[in-house]
């Protein structure tokens, strides 16, 4: 089944019980994934990224806006295909990323490797893009942390 790049996936109500969709169009080069984006649908996303190597495009778009669930092993594939693409001379962009997608590459720092394309203006990073320290405990501490001395093996 082909869909085109541009137009926004609409799925069928009557898939419900399949929590996971994929579909590959190779004369886009795009993947679009609906539904978990987990460990367990991670390896078929995988292969459809591995099937835009014989392509010749090169830009691979990954669509995850209709993602509903997505876990480090969905944001591992998205790495995994960028440097899959890499190796190919390929660009993978991660088109229209759904909010949940989009918050865990936020919280991870992947919105900084990976090519984003959003119809959303992108939020304004929080803290001036800086992570705050906790309010107490060992990383609040303004004293120093050195590093352990290496000891070499002991002499016979």
């Amino acid at each position: 089944m082909s869909v085109p790049a541009s137009a926004p996936l609409e799925f069928d109500a009557g898939l419900q019980p399949f929590p996971f969709h994929m579909f590959v169009d190779l004369v886009s080069a795009t993947v679009a994934v609906a539904g978990e984006l987990d460990r367990q649908n991670a390896p078929h996303v995988l292969d459809g990224l591995t099937a835009l190597t014989s392509t010749g495009h090169r830009r691979w778009t990954v669509d995850t806006s209709a993602v509903s669930f997505c876990d480090a092993a969905g944001l591992r594939v998205l790495v995994t295909g960028h440097h899959l693409a890499r190796r190919h001379g390929c660009e993978l962009v991660i088109d229209r990323p759904s909010r949940c997608v989009h918050r865990l590459m936020g919280l991870v720092g992947l919105d900084r490797v990976l090519a984003v394309r959003s119809d959303e203006p992108r939020p304004a990073p929080a803290a001036g893009g800086q992570r705050p320290l906790p309010s107490a405990g060992p990383l609040r501490s303004a004293r120093r942390i050195r590093a352990l001395p290496v000891v070499g093996p002991p002499e016979a």
